[in-house]
């Protein structure tokens, strides 16, 4: 959580402000012995760090309590930072070969640097933990939109099931009587279909490898159905598949709208092209929209929920060109991580 944080920033801002104290006022303080600047530097640096430690502490005993006022905090904060000056001046008047007793330095000013860093140090603490929070807030947020997109998902192919489910098996009572072995292929094809529509729903981010056969399965389908009316053509290297990953159902819903936003028939065919240039995934038809459409929004629900996952995941919405005879939607994969 925020404490790694805290602790690197201790470490790396210690010299720093060992610097910051190491003004001409410290160099005109009366010292018993000399003081090279390094070595009051590598002196300083120590005691703040040992102040950030007391802070560090404070924190920790204060978000146990599961108190919430800051004053409070601040309070312990300034109470654990003087009893620990205290105890080290008390070691220091242990040993008196390190002082001068005939020029013994004021403990005023000590005791002002000391509270001044602590403060410096509160500042510091207080922004890297609303900061820290923040991001976690925020990034419970992101977390929350992706479940309400995904749960629209679910509801979006449970309504296309049914529908689809319909179509299905008309084609397959239409050819079962024809061709008993293209039947027995069609049935296998729907049935890995919907396998992958029961379980992909359960994940943010798939394979490219197992969206894409994925969406094999349903442009086999619609080409059993629509046969000649409907042309696909597939441009992705094998030995690229299995290096990216992408949101589920984010390519097979791009061929989906193809088919339910045009008009086609055996003159006038439907083509899909699909292909893959770096981490880029470039899905492509031509239009022929249906009449519904020609007025209207073409962006349907689907694609407005694949830009927001995208968004939420990426930072970025996706690319889509839109011309008068051509429609396109690129997509930036995802590198998969090593596992």
């Amino acid at each position: 959580m925020y404490k790694n944080k805290l602790y690197r920033t201790a470490l790396l801002s210690s010299p720093i402000m060992a610097a910051f104290e190491l003004s001409p006022i410290f160099f005109l303080r009366t010292h018993a012995y000399p003081l090279n600047f390094w070595y009051s530097l590598s002196t300083i640096a120590v005691l703040t760090l040992i102040i950030w430690g007391v802070n560090i502490y404070v924190i920790s005993i204060w978000e146990g309590s599961g108190r919430k006022n800051n004053i409070e905090w601040y309070s312990l904060s300034y109470i654990f930072t003087l009893l620990a000056f205290a105890l080290l001046w008390v070691i220091l008047h242990l040993f008196p070969e390190l002082e001068n007793h005939r020029n013994r330095p004021s403990i005023i000013f000590p005791i002002i640097n000391i509270l001044t860093l602590n403060t410096l140090i509160l500042i510091i603490s207080n922004a890297i933990i609303v900061r820290s929070k923040k991001e976690k807030v925020d990034k419970e947020l992101a977390e929350l939109k992706i479940k309400n997109l995904e749960t629209e998902q679910q509801v979006l192919v449970g309504q296309m099931q049914p529908h689809f489910l319909f179509n299905a098996l008309s084609t397959l009572s239409s050819i079962i009587s024809v061709d008993s072995d293209l039947a027995k292929r069609y049935v296998i094809r729907l049935s890995s279909f919907l396998r992958y529509t029961i379980s992909a729903h359960e994940h943010m981010l798939i394979p490219l490898s197992e969206e894409l056969k994925f969406t094999q399965d349903y442009i086999e389908l619609q080409k059993l159905r629509f046969e000649d009316s409907f042309f696909c053509s597939l441009t992705v290297p094998p030995e690229q598949v299995n290096q990216y990953q992408i949101p589920v159902y984010a390519l097979q819903s791009l061929v989906e709208n193809a088919f339910k936003h045009n008009s086609f028939s055996d003159e006038k065919p439907l083509w899909v092209s699909i292909e893959l240039k770096g981490d880029l995934l470039i899905v492509s038809n031509n239009k022929m929209l249906k009449p519904m459409f020609l007025d209207g929004e073409r962006k349907g629900v689907g694609l407005i929920n694949l830009n927001k996952r995208y968004q939420l995941i990426i930072g970025k919405d996706i690319d889509i060109n839109d011309s008068q005879t051509e429609y396109t939607v690129t997509l930036k994969l995802i590198q998969s991580t090593p596992r």
